[in-house]
């Protein structure tokens, strides 16, 4: 159960990615290529990207079951990120994750933040509408993972 302050700012972080990417305000200084790029290309990063975070979760997982209750509901929801991009991507290459519990959640909480931030920029990358509005979820979900992360490093 997340504390009532973690749901507060999931709930920010979760409007703040919606924000995001409903915009159509480029960034000042994009190289206009960046623009155009096709809903392909942007459905395959974002697959890879959802491939490495199920890799990292399974490997924290299995280097530390003790989190599996906690960390196993955020590696199916990137299942189903992963799913939803109707990509199929090769695994990434083994990540060993750090030794110590709460330097394994930090990594992921770091891999998570990193990640809401490409889903927001494949948000304004993307052509298709049903596409951003599949990335819009995503990347909310991956900002909220951030503050379930501290949360779960806090309890340990």
């Amino acid at each position: 159960m997340l504390a009532r302050s973690t749901g507060v700012a999931c709930a920010f972080a979760g409007a703040g990615a919606l924000a995001a990417c409903g915009t159509d305000t480029v960034r000042p200084g994009a190289p206009a290529a960046s623009l155009a790029v096709g809903s392909g290309s942007v459905s395959q990063a974002v697959a890879t990207s959802e491939r490495a975070l199920i890799a990292r979760y399974t490997e924290t997982i299995a280097a530390f079951v003790q989190l599996a209750p906690s960390l196993e509901p955020l590696l199916r929801q990137h299942e189903e990120h992963l799913a939803a991009t109707g990509v199929e991507v090769p695994e990434p290459p083994v990540h060993t994750p750090p030794s110590d519990l709460h330097a394994a959640t930090s990594a992921l909480r770091q891999a998570e933040l990193s990640a809401a931030i490409e889903r927001r920029e494949s948000c304004l990358l993307a052509t298709e509408p049903e596409l951003i509005r599949t990335l819009t979820f995503i990347a909310a979900s991956e900002a909220s993972h951030v503050a379930a992360l501290r949360a779960v490093s806090h309890r340990s």
